[in-house]
């Protein structure tokens, strides 16, 4: 019985450290880029990249409020009253001051991912819009 309970013990922290291992080689380096009433947004600066001369590829990590929250429930419905944030895999056409999100991930307060988006069409952003500010960030 007590091999059992030395096992069990062992058994999360070999999987504690193989997680630890993966988040520090793939290193994600979040920076700040701004607030609004419906969340804080993030982008992640170690696989930013041109994808052409006038493109930047970029993923970024939106965390709501309760506003953003409600924002989505209103939009796509009950199933998005956990949601915690999102992660987008978005690019950046920095000529043509335009965007498009390539793919959306929402994850719920409990870690479960939920409802991927792909959508590959170009559309233009406000420029006072929090898209407006990461063009700012990253079309420099």
């Amino acid at each position: 019985m007590k091999f059992l309970s030395v096992k069990w013990g062992v058994v999360p922290v070999v999987i504690g450290m193989i997680v630890f291992a993966c988040v520090e080689a793939w290193g994600f380096h979040w920076k700040y880029y701004g607030t609004n009433d419906e969340g804080s947004y993030f982008y992640e600066t170690e696989t930013m990249a041109r994808s052409s001369e006038n493109t930047v590829k970029v993923c970024v990590q939106s965390i709501y409020t309760e506003k953003g929250v409600s924002h989505w429930v209103e939009g796509g419905g009950k199933e998005f009253q956990q949601l915690e944030f999102t992660l987008i895999m978005s690019e950046f056409n920095c000529v043509e001051k335009s965007i498009r999100h390539l793919r959306i991930v929402f994850y719920s307060k409990n870690g479960r991912l939920f409802y991927p988006i792909k959508n590959e069409e170009w559309h233009f952003f406000v420029p006072d819009s929090m898209s407006g500010a990461l063009f700012k960030e990253i079309c420099k």
